[in-house]
Formats: structure tokens, sequence, C-alpha cells
């Protein structure tokens, strides 16, 4: 007698189902990654020292992280971190830009 085997197509019963997969494989779930820390300190330094210029930088490098832990490619330890730092550059930026506009303003008709 042959020895056959049983394939999944064979059986009827359709495909297998798949392996369980981690999103984040190979990355600490335990420690928050180094651009979260880096969108909260320059977060923190846009209000403190730099203004807009670290604001900038803040709220692309959170938008990104928070984009990365979403996706899985990334500790999700981070995205709290990430969030805040991003925000906190939104906000400066944007009080960055009003209170150049309202310098412009201010400047033009106080002649």
């Amino acid at each position: 007698m042959k020895n056959y085997k049983l394939y999944y197509q064979d059986s009827g019963q359709g495909m297998p189902p798949p392996p369980p997969q981690t999103p984040t494989a190979g990355v600490d779930q335990s420690k928050a990654s180094t651009k979260a820390i880096l969108a909260l300190v320059f977060g923190i330094l846009g209000w403190v020292l730099c203004g807009i210029i670290a604001a900038i930088p803040a709220w692309i490098i959170g938008a990104q992280e928070v984009k990365a832990i979403e996706e899985g490619r990334s500790s999700a330890a981070g995205k709290t971190m990430a969030k805040v730092g991003m925000w906190l550059g939104i906000i400066q930026v944007i009080l960055g830009i009003i209170g150049l506009i309202i310098f412009l303003i201010v400047l033009i008709v106080g002649n």
C-alpha cells in the first residue's frame, strides 16, 4: 500500500489558520524607543528654551513614532511620550505663528 500525504487543499477544509505572529517581533515592549523620548525632549525644549526651532522636530518625530507604534514597528511603551511630545510641538508651533502675526501687526500699525 502506498503512503499518501493529505494536504489542506485536498481535505476540503480550506486553508489552515495562519500561525500566530507578533507584530513587534524583535522590539523590546518594556522600553520606550529613542524617537519617543526625543519627541518628548524636543517638545519640552520648545516650551522652555528653543521655541519653534525645537517644536517642529517634536511634531515631526512624534508623528512618525506614533505611526510606527500603530503599525507595530516600535514599542508601545513610548506611545504616550510620543503623543505628548507631538502635541507640545503642535501647540508651540501654532502659538509661535500667532505670536509672529501679532508682532507683525503691532509693527505695521505702531508707526
